[in-house]
C-alpha cells in the first residue's frame, strides 16, 4: 500500500513539473509567434528557448543541439526534423533529469504529445 501511494506521488510531482515547463514553453511560443511571425524552425525554437525562464539563455545553442541530434529517440516515427513538440519533451526530460531524478513513472512525451500538436 505504501509502494503505491509513494509511486501515486511521484507521478503527480512528474506531470505537475511537466506540464509546468510545458506551460512555460507554449507561453513562449505564442509570444514568438506573435511577436516574429515570419520566424520557423530552428530559428523560432532558438527564440522560444530565450524566452523560456526555465531555460538558461547561454544553454540554447547547445540545447537545439542535442535535441536535433536525437530527434530520432523523441518521434514516434523518426521523421529526421525537430518539432516544437520533440524539443519540449526533450527540454522537460532534460530538466527532470537534470533535478536528480534518474526514471519517471510517468511518461513524459505522452504528457507533451496529448497537449501539443504535431504542426505547432
Amino acid at each position: 500500500m505504501l509502494a503505491y501511494i509513494k509511486e501515486n506521488l511521484l507521478a503527480f510531482k512528474e506531470r505537475r513539473f511537466a506540464k509546468r515547463r510545458m506551460a512555460a514553453m507554449l507561453k513562449s511560443h505564442a509570444a514568438v509567434r506573435a511577436e516574429m511571425p515570419e520566424l520557423s524552425d530552428l530559428a523560432l525554437y532558438k527564440e522560444v528557448l530565450l524566452r523560456t525562464p526555465s531555460i538558461d539563455p547561454s544553454a540554447v545553442d547547445q540545447i537545439l543541439w542535442q535535441a536535433e541530434d536525437s530527434v530520432d529517440e523523441w518521434t514516434a516515427r523518426g521523421t529526421g526534423k525537430l518539432g516544437f513538440r520533440q524539443l519540449v519533451t526533450f527540454v522537460i526530460m532534460s530538466q527532470y533529469r537534470a533535478a536528480g531524478n534518474v526514471g519517471t513513472v510517468v511518461s513524459l512525451k505522452e504528457i507533451v504529445y496529448a497537449r501539443i500538436p504535431e504542426n505547432l
